[in-house]
């Protein structure tokens, strides 16, 4: 009879990167601070994975990020759907980008500037007149829903009319 352990493997810890291994301090820091102004609570495993993502490169797919992790690590690496959560969750918050190469293979990377311009415009029917919308639930849905399909919002604009004009 096969047995399987009651209990996950340990977490990864960010001592267990090799000396000499991993990405610089200040880029991480600089990402570990986006992941909190975006709300993120920094665990183990995303400290991990941001050293992979910036060890990696830019336009690493998971699988790619993975084996850097594996090979970065003294002990065991995370298993790779905790890292696809990591990264889905990551690409949600905006902290990285994902786009979809012409191989339809997800490819990650650090954005180099954080966006501050509203992310949603409306746009009044009649007049053309834009009225800026910062609202973060609508535009982490739109984030979410464009991730789900493989996709990166840069921006939308919504066309609207006033009431009663419908």
């Amino acid at each position: 009879m096969l047995a399987f352990p009651e209990h996950r493997r340990s977490p990864p810890d960010i001592h267990q990167i090799r000396p000499g291994m991993g990405a610089g301090r200040e880029q991480v820091r600089r990402l570990e601070e986006c992941c909190r102004e975006a709300g993120l609570k920094m665990t183990d495993l995303r400290r991990v994975l941001l050293h992979g993502v910036l060890e990696a490169g830019p336009g690493a797919t998971a699988v790619g990020i993975w084996k850097t992790i594996a090979a970065m690590m003294t002990g065991h690496a995370p298993t790779q759907g905790s890292i696809q959560r990591n990264l889905n969750l990551l690409v949600e918050h905006d902290v990285l980008r994902r786009e979809v190469g012409p191989d339809r293979v997800w490819h990650y990377r650090v954005p180099s500037e954080r966006r501050v311009a509203p992310l949603i415009t409306f746009v009044e029917a009649g007049t053309g007149r834009k009225i800026p919308c910062d609202v973060t639930e609508i535009a982490s849905l739109l984030h979410r829903i464009a991730a789900e399909r493989g996709l990166a919002v840069q921006g939308a604009s919504v066309t609207v009319v006033p009431v009663g004009l419908s």
